[in-house]
């Protein structure tokens, strides 16, 4: 027997590989298709029936209030209307064919190469479910008949109905059907409800450019929406514009003249519609989280279920306010009747939060409400907030840092080294205070100290503060919020919208916690089953003494400050004005127990006509005015069947009274009009006395320190502080150039000796001045000589410590031996 081991192995000839190779590919090619037509096979069982006279198939979504009533509804038909294809431009067309299906007019409803090269690109990135090479008539066949997931199975489908429809209509057909139901976003859906949303015309009226920036929105109306990303939308139309080139429909130059020519974008005819702002912004929320949550695989398919599948939605819609308010927001006398020099009408946005749970319950995107999905102010326009930044920026973070209502910071002229230049701060009124509180300054909304304070406690804190107040702070290289002028001023990269500005107004109403704003509670669909709900995520963000004390200090901008229109009669209310430098944006945000209410006031762009600087039409377009009014009203009826309590102060927190130019403990010169009660943490109570007041001898016609010739001067007690401080009672620091001389008058002038003793509060007293024979009297560090006009009389001081009493004869005797050795 042959060894095994000693046997040659069979040479494989070269010959041999062509062939293997060959009936390697065969079989796979043969498994491939039998594993194809199983899935057509195991497709076709459950088919959807076919119908020719079905154009969507869709079932109406259903919006439920907070009281799970019934107030809107939401179809695909909605805003759509049939439109004969010999009405469509043409353009239009060769748009849609050179981008989504350049041959469409030669194949039978199925572009076989094109979902080769899909599935080819499928799997060799990973991404099953990635690109999908439908056809137009494929595309009909899925938003037709089909159901939104993506899926292998629902792609053959796909291909089966695509080819059933080529077999039972002509390629116009199939194009004008495609053209009628296809989803253009912003509840539009086929070309006509396009063109009338987006261009406000008929879409025979159509030009190229138009037609160019439509064609590209079906195949993400979310994500290239002009409204909100124009860059995106003009992207989009080029790829269209070139893809005509590349299908030779129109030359190069042609393309890029349509490129060229400005868009002007119009709201569409739908007219005035009851809870129309709020019904968007649910929308755009459920959008956000279905496709979040992977439900649907990505925004448009999300957009499209909400209009097709049936959808059931239960949000926190407050009826009643969202009717009140679209009412007070219809109402020309409760606004601005100026427009800017270009024409621009003043606009506003609103939005109402419920302070427990962050619960939109009303909100107002604009003065009126005329397409479905037009821009949403409330949710959708960030603007520069002023001075409402303040609370949740600047004095939250103060207070969390151990600053108290009574902390002291003057108000004067102050000057930063920012980056090559210096900037100066200014308060809005234009003038400076001197020493003040922190209370004084929320209640005055002084510039100058919240520049002091965010410097004091720190950039990084101010702005990580805001941050977890939901506030869309920017950090990133180049332009960001990481500075003081943002933080302080409000002088944002982004900006705020009012639903963002109100949520974070809510977390001090809610005695600290910060909820995040949301819309919806929950969303069932067509077969009951529960496809989402709200999560709460509340998130402490201070301490609830901190939530307590700016409150309480947002309560006196609203009692005797810069607030006093927003007071909602008979509740608790508090809040903060907001106004940028060339008032092109005015707030009041503030809130009651129950809820935080953030209203915008100004207008969409700045006005460049004649290169003008942007110009607000009146000088009461400030925050404390219209804003606060329309904050008073909104909130009034939010009341009107119930008045919360007032917030009870938590523990940790007492009452002090404390000298306000110092924030210190009153001392016995501090005069009684500077002594003032405030709040503050019980373990940050001051201990340590009033330092800033001293007594100084002036010369009340100079005002300066009085010299030996000044013939009235006054002791008094004034605050000692920085030679550039704006304080009014502050000490001189020069003496008086008036009395440099005596003058005739002056040769009987009569020198006096006064006790200075803090206790006299500036009175003018002789000194008791003790003789040889007596002891006591005024200390010497209290005596002080002056010159009295003539006729002028002086008591001596009454002092009970400060009294003469005779000496013994024994210490007398004793006294004169010394003063004789």
């Amino acid at each position: 027997m042959t060894d095994i081991n000693k046997r040659k192995p069979r040479s494989f000839k070269v010959d041999n590989w062509p062939r293997a190779i060959a009936m390697a590919v065969g079989g796979l090619a043969a498994f491939g298709v039998i594993c194809l037509l199983a899935l057509f096979i195991y497709s076709a069982r459950d088919l959807p029936s076919f119908d020719p006279g079905q154009v969507s198939g869709a079932k109406t979504t259903l919006i439920y209030d907070d009281k799970d009533q019934l107030v809107s509804g939401l179809h695909a038909g909605q805003n759509r209307t049939e439109v004969s294809l010999n009405n469509v431009p043409k353009d239009l067309v060769n748009a849609f064919v050179a981008t989504e299906d350049r041959n469409f007019y030669k194949h039978h409803g199925v572009n076989f190469r094109g979902i080769a090269r899909a599935v080819y690109r499928n799997l060799t990135s990973g991404d099953l479910k990635g690109e999908g090479a439908s056809s137009i008539t494929q595309q009909l066949a899925r938003n037709a008949y089909l159901s939104l997931e993506t899926t292998w199975e629902r792609k053959a489908k796909e291909i089966l109905i695509a080819l059933k429809l080529e077999s039972v209509y002509s390629k116009d057909e199939i194009m004008s059907a495609y053209l009628n139901i296809i989803p253009f976003g912003n509840g539009a859906y086929g070309v006509q409800a396009a063109a009338n949303t987006y261009f406000g015309k008929d879409v025979s009226e159509l030009n190229l450019a138009e037609c160019s920036l439509l064609a590209g929105l079906p195949q993400g109306p979310s994500y290239y929406d002009p409204y909100v990303h124009l860059d995106r939308a003009k992207a989009r139309q080029r790829d269209v514009l070139n893809n005509m080139v590349l299908a030779g429909y129109i030359d190069q130059a042609t393309a890029d003249a349509a490129f060229a020519v400005k868009l002007n974008f119009k709201n569409g005819g739908l007219g005035n519609k009851q809870y129309g702002y709020y019904v968007d912004a649910v929308v755009e929320e459920a959008i956000y989280v279905l496709s979040a949550q992977k439900t649907y695989p990505d925004a448009d398919d999300a957009e499209a279920a909400i209009y097709r599948a049936g959808l059931k939605i239960y949000t926190a819609l407050d009826a009643d306010l969202q009717k009140y308010s679209e009412e007070l927001y219809a109402n020309p006398a409760r606004f601005l009747k100026q427009t800017s020099p270009s024409g621009q009408a003043v606009q506003s946005a609103m939005a109402v939060v419920a302070a427990e749970n962050g619960e939109v319950k009303s909100i107002m995107g604009g003065r009126t409400y005329q397409a479905q999905r037009q821009f949403n102010r409330a949710i959708a326009a960030y603007r520069q907030p002023g001075s409402a930044i303040k609370p949740l920026t600047v004095y939250g973070p103060a207070l969390e840092a151990g600053l108290m209502p009574f902390t002291t910071l003057d108000d004067s002229p102050i000057s930063y080294k920012s980056g090559g230049t210096v900037w100066s701060p200014k308060n809005y009124d234009g003038r400076f205070r001197g020493i003040i509180t922190m209370r004084a300054a929320v209640q005055d909304s002084v510039n100058t100290y919240a520049v002091q304070t965010v410097d004091k406690v720190g950039i990084r804190a101010a702005f990580d503060f805001g941050r977890s107040l939901g506030l869309p702070l920017i950090d990133a290289p180049g332009n960001n919020d990481l500075s003081l002028a943002p933080l302080s001023l409000g002088g944002l990269t982004q900006g705020v919208t009012p639903v963002q500005m109100a949520a974070a107004y809510a977390a001090y109403a809610n005695k600290g916690v910060y909820n995040e704003p949301h819309f919806i509670r929950r969303i069932v669909d067509a077969r009951g089953a529960e496809i989402y709900s709200y999560r709460p995520n509340s998130k402490r963000v201070m301490t609830e003494q901190t939530a307590w004390l700016m409150t309480s200090m947002l309560r006196t901008v609203v009692t005797s400050g810069t607030g006093t229109r927003a007071q909602v009669p008979g509740v608790f209310t508090v809040g903060k004005t907001g106004t940028t430098d060339d008032y092109r944006d005015s707030w009041f945000c503030g809130f009651t127990p129950s809820y935080a209410c953030a209203v915008w006031q100004g207008f969409d762009q700045k006005d460049t006509l004649r290169n003008n600087p942007p110009q607000y039409p009146s000088e009461t377009a400030f925050g404390g005015d219209i804003p606060a009014r329309l904050f008073s009203s909104i909130l009034t009826q939010a009341h009107k069947d119930f008045k919360p309590a007032q917030p009870a102060m938590p523990g940790n927190i007492i009452q002090v009274s404390v000298c306000k130019a110092s924030g210190k403990v009153p001392g016995e010169i501090c005069p009684a009009d500077q002594i003032i009660s405030d709040y503050c943490l019980a373990s940050v109570a001051p201990t340590e006395p009033c330092d800033r007041h001293q007594l100084v001898t002036i010369c009340p016609e100079s005002g300066k320190l009085a010299g030996v010739y000044c013939p009235h001067p006054e002791t008094r007690a004034l605050i000692v502080t920085d030679t550039q401080s704006a304080a009014a009672d502050k000490a001189p620091t020069e003496t008086c150039d008036i009395h440099t001389e005596f003058n005739f008058s002056g040769i009987f002038r009569n020198d006096v000796v006064i006790c200075t003793d803090p206790r006299h509060n500036g009175r003018l007293y002789l000194a008791n001045i003790p003789g040889r024979t007596e002891t006591g009297g005024c200390p010497e560090q209290y005596r002080q000589r002056i010159v009295i006009q003539e006729g002028q009389k002086l008591q001596y001081c009454p002092l009970a410590d400060h009294q003469k009493s005779k000496k013994s004869a024994r210490d007398a005797v004793k006294d004169v031996l010394k003063g004789g050795e």
